[in-house]
């Protein structure tokens, strides 16, 4: 799915019809040595980066990218998570356990929690009739840290599950530009230093913005921006495709495209191979063969 068409519907592992990744090979490196285990591929063992950020304008292929990066992990305990298709904190937090059960892997830390507290918003019931102005304030106030303590809590409690499990979790989160800004701070000052804090998790994010971190976990930290795909890629993409053709054209494409996948995705999707001649005259020749294989055939082709 292009980035162009976030939220036209519900991205799920190994949806049909997304088109084959080219290129992005030094990052697609780059994630395989973040997410190595202990004696697993180049840099195993000795991994001083926990996060990779990808950023880049629209069109350019992050959510591709990282849904590569995902589908290549998607056995092994990862996470996809389309941000701007989730409103609050706790969308984002029950994705997360919902894509968890979806793995076998138990969340009941994070359930007993979210069970608590919702029993101990059904006891409390704040009434404001003929309350002061300052005194409704002060009410509202305490209702805001306390959702925000609830949401670390369940927070704490969900990571504490995911890393419990022997799969060591990669999250993958993408659209960090579309969130509104009480997102944005909640991802980049809470939810994100909690997943960095655990060395075991894998974390990436694209987005045209990224958020900023402070210390320790800026250092924790590797921001990449995506170029265009050049002449080479576009070229690969062609025999992917089995253009015949476009041979020959990779560079006047790339021009025209400015090489950049998005818009590439587009032309390709919109090519209509010419049929030759000769593999015409190729196909009217196997239609005869077979008719007249049916005709000798003593049951005049009928099945049994």
């Amino acid at each position: 799915m292009q980035e162009g068409q976030r939220g036209r519907g519900e991205r799920v592992p190994g949806s049909a019809g997304r088109r084959r990744h080219v290129d992005r090979a030094e990052q697609l490196e780059s994630a395989a040595r973040l997410t190595a285990r202990d004696g697993e591929g180049e840099g195993a063992g000795r991994r001083d980066r926990q996060a990779l950020f990808f950023q880049g304008p629209q069109g350019i292929g992050k959510s591709s990218l990282l849904w590569e990066i995902y589908e290549r992990h998607a056995a092994d305990g990862a996470y996809f998570l389309d941000l701007p298709r989730m409103p609050a904190e706790n969308h984002v937090l029950e994705h997360l356990a919902m894509q968890a059960r979806g793995q076998d892997v138990a969340v009941p830390s994070y359930e007993n929690t979210r069970t608590r507290f919702a029993e101990q918003s059904a006891q409390t019931q704040v009434d404001f009739t003929n309350v002061r102005l300052r005194n409704g304030t002060f009410q509202l106030l305490a209702a805001a840290e306390d959702r925000t303590l609830r949401t670390a809590s369940l927070s704490d409690a969900l990571l504490d599950n995911l890393v419990a499990d022997a799969r060591r979790p990669v999250i993958c989160l993408d659209g960090f530009e579309a969130c509104a800004q009480p997102m944005r701070d909640w991802l980049g000052r809470s939810l994100l230093p909690n997943l960095l804090s655990r060395r075991v998790v894998s974390v990436f994010v694209a987005g045209r913005q990224l958020p900023s971190l402070g210390r320790p976990y800026a250092g924790a930290v590797h921001t990449m921006v995506l170029p265009p795909f050049d002449v080479q890629a576009v070229r690969e993409w062609i025999e992917g495709l089995g253009f015949a053709s476009l041979k020959g054209e990779a560079a006047a494409i790339h021009q025209v495209h400015g090489g950049v996948p998005e818009l590439l995705d587009e032309f390709f999707k919109l090519h209509i191979e010419p049929v030759e001649a000769a593999s015409e005259r190729e196909r009217g020749q196997t239609r005869e063969q077979e008719q007249e294989q049916t005709q000798g055939h003593p049951d005049g082709g009928r099945d049994g």
